[in-house]
């Protein structure tokens, strides 16, 4: 699309780099904030491919900078969408028209079996058609599942990676 980082550096700070030693919501010992990488020739393998979905959809407006939103959109695992957002500024989802945009996509999303999150910092909010359910904080050792309870109403619920209930891609776990 054409679209650069420019001095937009958030995704050293909301993302966690484990080779760099940086945790979600932490700036890289790296950037030089608003300005870049400070060891880009020999940066991380996984920053140097990442691109957030400002710089590659189409679908995501130019109000979307994340200099701007403070929010770096993010797709994960084939099937998520997560909306990162700076601890600095936690709040800045709910308002418009970031908030708008995040429910109208969570609608499209779900009508395709995708997931539409939000984190901010370690803590994740599942955003469901209808409503938002908060997870809290999501270990490393967890995952998020999301989709129609049996009264047909959406729900979410975060379980241990290694939960029985998951087992041959069944879905069997209560969800709030």
């Amino acid at each position: 699309m054409g679209r650069v980082c420019g001095s937009c550096t958030l995704c050293c700070k909301v993302l966690k780099i484990p080779e760099t030693d940086s945790g979600k919501g932490q700036w890289c010992r790296h950037c030089s904030v608003g300005k870049g990488c400070e060891i880009y020739e020999t940066r991380p393998q996984r920053c140097g491919e990442f691109m957030c979905g400002y710089l590659i959809w189409d679908k995501v407006p130019a109000h979307w900078h994340p200099a701007r939103s403070r929010i770096v959109v993010v797709s994960e695992l084939g099937f998520r969408l997560n909306f990162t957002v700076d601890p600095g500024t936690p709040g800045r989802w709910r308002e418009m028209p970031w908030y708008g945009d995040i429910k109208a996509m969570a609608v499209m999303a779900f009508a395709e079996n995708r997931q539409v999150l939000i984190t901010v910092g370690n803590k994740v909010i599942a955003m469901l058609p209808d409503r938002e359910v908060e997870l809290g904080v999501t270990g490393e050792d967890e995952m998020i599942v999301t989709g129609r309870r049996p009264d047909g109403s959406w729900g979410a619920a975060k379980v241990h990676k290694d939960d029985s209930r998951m087992a041959d891609g069944g879905l069997t776990v209560p969800l709030q």
